[in-house]
């Protein structure tokens, strides 16, 4: 009996608690293991869940081509030339979504093609109380910006500098866009823009005050033009930057690329352009409408209309009724006779919406020249 009671008690075995502790332990692991593959399922849908709303927007806001494609002969450069096309668009789907399609550029009462651009800010202002020139290492719009230093003894009201341009339509604008950079911190209202019709000594057409502006810090900032039908609004050839305060002393503010926006916003539809010579990735392009909604105030190609857009291959002045080739890569037009598009040239024009698909129309232009060719 004693051996067998030995024998009983060197027995070793598990325990109620040690398997209950492994019972929890795979109870554990199996429901950290389901959490896992549930939240995996529901990320996976919720993807797909946006993968289908995504498509069906972009699907929503699809332009098609409507009718043909013109062609219109001009004389650039004394040379007799392709100088603008026009097309027509409209949604895709009588149930879809407004595509923005305000333009970069616009068209003046008389004709005149003009940029939103009104200074790129790459040449030296004419000073008032400072002294103006350019800089080539503190820019936001390459190659360089306008640089004013400003001394002592300035005074409230007075002009910091000033720059000239040609007559400028502001009637169908309600603001102005502008990088401004500060060595001192600014309060709104210590800078302002003049914008003038015949010099500073001419009508004061608009007065728009700078936001406030961070020490050293790059900001482009929206002006309110609030009365845009104001006198002298449809000439305006000068623009002043005035300082109200004389805290300004001893300090140096930067600005570059000033332009108008249009009511609605800036463009955010690019149309590009592309022969076997040259491409154009942002062409100059305006828009009109059609279809009974041509004056609903925006540029959002709704369902029932029609988007008459026409792409600018030479830039025009309206008062002479003369084309002329551009400048320089920077600008958005055909630079050199040698690169105008002619007869028997094919071309392909790209329209990219900010949403939707991207419109292509590839055509030829034929082999004799007329006033307007409708190319099918």
């Amino acid at each position: 009996m004693t051996r067998i009671f030995r024998i009983h008690q060197d027995e070793r075995g598990i325990t109620g608690l040690e398997t209950a502790i492994i019972i929890i332990a795979f109870i554990v692991v199996a429901s950290v293991f389901a959490y896992t593959v549930l939240s995996a399922g529901l990320f996976s849908a919720q993807k797909a869940d946006e993968t289908v709303h995504s498509g069906v927007s972009q699907a929503q806001a699809t332009s098609e081509l409507r009718g043909s494609v013109l062609a219109y002969k001009g004389t650039a450069n004394s040379d007799d030339c392709i100088t603008k096309i026009s097309f027509t668009v409209g949604n895709a789907l009588l149930d879809g979504k407004a595509i923005d399609l305000t333009p970069p550029y616009y068209v003046q009462d008389d004709g005149t093609l003009k940029s939103p651009t009104l200074d790129d800010c790459d040449d030296t202002w004419s000073s008032g109380t400072a002294t103006c020139s350019i800089d080539s290492a503190d820019y936001r719009e390459p190659p360089r910006s306008a640089k004013f230093t400003l001394g002592t003894g300035i005074t409230a009201n007075s002009i910091v500098g000033t720059e000239s341009f040609s007559n400028v339509d502001l009637t169908i604008m309600n603001k102005i866009s502008v990088w401004a950079k500060s060595s001192e911190a600014r309060t709104a209202g210590d800078l302002q823009f003049r914008l003038y019709d015949g010099g500073t000594s001419g009508t004061l057409a608009a007065t728009i005050n700078f936001p406030a502006l961070a020490t050293n810090t790059w900001k482009k900032c929206s002006l309110t033009i609030t009365d845009p039908s104001a006198a002298g609004m449809s000439t305006v050839d000068t623009v002043a930057l005035y300082t109200t305060t004389t805290s300004v002393d001893n300090s140096e503010i930067h600005l570059d690329d000033l332009r108008t926006v249009f009511t609605d916003g800036e463009s955010v539809t690019l149309i590009s352009y592309s022969d076997s010579n040259i491409v154009i990735p942002e062409t100059a392009w305006t828009v009109s409408f059609s279809g009974g909604y041509e004056d609903d105030g925006d540029f959002l190609l709704e369902d029932a209309e029609k988007a008459v857009i026409t792409v600018w291959m030479q830039d025009y002045d309206g008062s002479t009724g003369l084309y002329s080739n551009g400048t320089n890569d920077l600008d958005p037009f055909v630079d050199d006779n040698a690169n105008h598009l002619g007869a028997n040239d094919l071309f392909s024009i790209q329209m990219m919406p900010s949403v939707g698909a991207t419109l292509l129309m590839e055509k030829r232009i034929p082999a004799y020249l007329s006033p307007v060719m409708r190319l099918n």
